[in-house]
This record gives structure tokens, C-alpha cells and sequence, in this order.
């Protein structure tokens, strides 16, 4: 049975695409992922040796692996050696993105990099807003995952496509399983951070809170941080303070 998760208006309404033109930073370690016929995942690693953990981010919609070169050394200095994924059709990676294929992808990107030793013996997963939802498919079915952040993520996707005026009247059990994140956040046990800004009118903060009551880990912590939106979470002070503090319980 076709799902309306895998048509192309769904999908149309949720993703939106650019490409990457930047300078490829000196000391990155530029990475493909075969994740279909002809079809690659643009991965970009910052090398950091005195890095305690891996930190594979999925980012946000429109958003691309190099908005992040000039985040690296933060995440370096909390002991994070940062990964940064593209979904399909971002920067340079190839195909035309879906959300089954985000999910689907993930796997093959967490695979390779752990089988050609990209990735270090501690791992954490972190998404934001779209990328909430490949990060909670790798954090609720791998059980190696050290830790999970969610930053401006969402709960359910229909919301995303439905202010674009795609109407969906109700999905299934089984969709719901695959593609909504506030179900299979129940799944994940590893130390859990959930950050949100509260004035975040594109992804609503009752839905990190949602995210929060249904996840299974026993260690979950809940950050709403005032005054800041969607796109600005990084401007409010207490944001790398309060991953500081997280990554430091790893």
C-alpha cells in the first residue's frame, strides 16, 4: 500500500534543497556515502584528536553541511570531533530527498563511518528541527549510541506540510511507527537533551515537551530556552552552556 509519506507532494512541502558552492575547509575529511544507485550522501568530518566523542549532526531544513565549518572548533573545544551529514539533495549530495530515504540513509552513513574507523569509540547523535527525525531513527534502533540532542526538533511531521496547505486526515499504526518522532522517541534509552526555543512558531516547544514525556531514556533533560525561535537558538547564551554541560556527562 502506498503511503502519502512517499509521495512527491509530501515530500515536496517538506524539503527544500540548495546546493553547496563554499570552499571546502583545509583540514576537513570529505566523506561519500553510496546510499543508492549513483546516489551519494555528502558527509563532512572535522578531525579533533583530543576529541572524547563523535558528534554526527543531522542538520535543518535548507541548511547544508558547510554553514557548520565555522562551528567545529566550538564543538571541539567541549570534546566533540564533529560530523556534519547532508540529506539527499543538499549541498553536494545527489538524488531528490524524502523522508523515508533520510531515515533509510542514516543507517548507511552511520555504517560506513564506524566501518572505516571515521567515528570514535563514544558516539552522540544530534538533529536539528528536520534532522530530529534521522537522529531519533539511529538513537531509538541502535543500541551503541552514546547520547542524543535534539535541538528545535519536532514531533509529528504533518504539522511541517499541512501550514503549506498539504491536508492529511490520518495515518496508520505502521506510518506512524516509521515517521513520527514522538512514538519512537519511546524507544530510546541512551542520556537524552531536548533544547527548544520558546518562541519557536514554526515547531511548536509543546511538542519538544511531548517529545520529552514520551521518551524511555531514564537520564532526559528538557531545555527551553527563552526569548529565541527557531533559527536563532545559538544567539541565546545558555545554548553551548547547556550542551557543555550534557556532553561533559557523556
Amino acid at each position: 500500500m502506498s503511503s502519502i509519506f512517499d509521495s512527491q507532494a509530501f515530500n515536496a512541502n517538506l524539503f527544500f534543497p540548495r546546493g553547496d558552492t563554499g570552499a571546502t575547509p583545509g583540514n576537513s575529511d570529505e566523506i561519500q556515502v553510496q546510499v543508492g544507485p549513483e546516489t551519494f550522501i555528502h558527509v563532512r568530518r572535522h578531525p579533533s584528536p583530543k576529541a572524547r566523542f563523535s558528534l554526527l549532526f543531522f542538520h535543518g531544513n535548507g541548511e547544508i553541511v558547510s554553514d557548520y565549518d565555522n562551528f567545529a572548533e566550538i564543538f571541539n573545544s567541549m570534546g566533540a570531533e564533529l560530523i556534519i551529514a547532508d540529506f539527499r539533495g543538499y549541498g553536494r549530495s545527489t538524488g531528490s530527498p524524502t523522508l523515508r530515504a533520510a531515515l533509510e540513509d542514516a543507517h548507511k552513513i552511520y555504517d560506513q563511518l564506524k566501518s572505516n574507523s571515521k567515528l570514535k569509540e563514544k558516539v552522540c547523535i544530534m538533529g536539528r528541527s528536520l534532522g530530529s527525525a534521522p537522529t531519533l531513527e539511529l538513537c531509538a534502533k541502535r543500541s551503541d549510541v552514546a547520547g542524543c540532542v535534539l535541538e528545535s526538533g519536532y514531533a509529528d511531521p504533518i504539522p511541517l506540510v499541512e501550514r503549506r496547505g498539504l491536508k492529511i486526515d490520518k495515518t496508520t499504526p505502521e506510518e506512524d511507527a516509521v515517521f513520527n518522532n514522538s512514538q519512537k522517541i519511546r524507544s530510546v534509552n541512551c542520556p537524552l537533551l531536548i533544547m527548544h526555543g520558546s518562541d519557536d512558531f514554526l515547531i511548536s516547544p509543546a511538542e519538544a515537551k511531548l517529545n520529552y514525556d514520551n521518551a524511555g531514556s531514564k537520564l532526559k533533560h528538557l531545555e527551553i530556552l527563552e526569548g529565541v525561535g527557531h533559527n536563532d537558538m545559538m544567539m541565546n547564551p545558555a545554548y553551548f552552556s547547556t550542551l557543555k554541560q550534557y556532553f561533559d556527562s557523556l
